[in-house]
């Protein structure tokens, strides 16, 4: 997530506009830090071709149809995020020819602020994750979440599972990082960071997929080979040591909370699909 998110997260103004923007829960600017790395490559066939092979405990939907059904949702959660990025770079240019109200509208709407969410803007929480603040932020998200996506959506969940994994990241990820501008707020410390970025949903998606395939392995870069318990314990790390550093532009929190989500969702709902008879 970047603040004006990378939510590990916006397009920024022309001229006319001065007031800078956090990226943090999801952004454009080049880190001062090296990112945790999750340029994985597309998941290997043969474990794709295993998820597809487990027995389905969804009820109500064949195993071919679940899995189609949990792919397309994937392809049209990438297209909403291309669709939305594509919108801002539109109002961005308008903005620079003088004509602001669209990209004020599409700031106020589409990124994370703690004064307007007190405002009544709470659907920000959830618009949020679609709006990204450059290209790199943008190719970056949605690379990984395509390629581990497809073993998400192969893994015994339904759609409406596959969407609570999704949101419910999202979602806690934007909830606990505006806990945390609460807190700086109460402290005497308040903060004009905008968040935004699909960073929260996506580690909330790797984390499941590490929770069921421990074990499996992603190429990092496309040459090191990782396991999926180890990406998420990185991530944990990575986040947890910078939660509450003041010189960073991602917004560690969204990451947090997304993982905390994935961990919680897949404890209290899922693990008895991993080991049937469990609770």
């Amino acid at each position: 997530m970047s603040s004006h998110i990378r939510l590990a997260g916006m397009v920024r103004p022309g001229p006319a506009l001065r007031k800078p923007l956090s990226t943090s829960y999801f952004s454009t600017a080049p880190p001062k830090r090296p990112l945790p790395v999750n340029f994985f490559r597309q998941p290997p066939q043969s474990l794709i071709s295993r998820l597809r092979q487990a027995r389905s405990y969804s009820s109500g939907f064949g195993e071919e149809r679940r899995i189609a059904t949990n792919e397309l949702l994937l392809k049209g959660l990438v297209g909403v995020n291309v669709a939305v990025f594509g919108y801002s770079l539109y109002v961005t240019e308008q903005a620079k020819q003088g004509h602001i109200e669209n990209f004020k509208k599409y700031y106020q709407n589409m990124t994370l602020n703690l004064k307007d969410f007190k405002n009544g803007y709470y659907h920000q929480a959830l618009t949020s994750m679609f709006a990204h603040s450059g290209l790199m932020h943008i190719a970056f998200n949605m690379f990984t979440f395509y390629s581990l996506g497809g073993a998400l959506a192969a893994l015994p969940v339904t759609p409406g599972q596959f969407m609570v994994i999704i949101f419910g990241s999202g979602l806690a990820g934007s909830l606990f990082w505006l806990s945390q501008e609460q807190m700086k707020e109460e402290s005497g410390r308040p903060s004009r960071q905008r968040a935004m970025g699909f960073s929260g949903a996506l580690i909330g998606a790797i984390t499941v997929v590490s929770c069921f395939m421990p074990r499996n392995q992603v190429q990092l870069f496309g040459v090191v080979p990782i396991p999926l318990w180890l990406v998420t314990i990185g991530y944990a790390v990575y986040d947890g040591y910078y939660l509450n550093s003041e010189n960073t532009r991602t917004a560690h929190a969204g990451h947090v909370g997304g993982l905390g989500f994935g961990l919680a969702y897949y404890f209290l709902k899922l693990r008895r699909l991993r080991y049937p008879g469990s609770i």
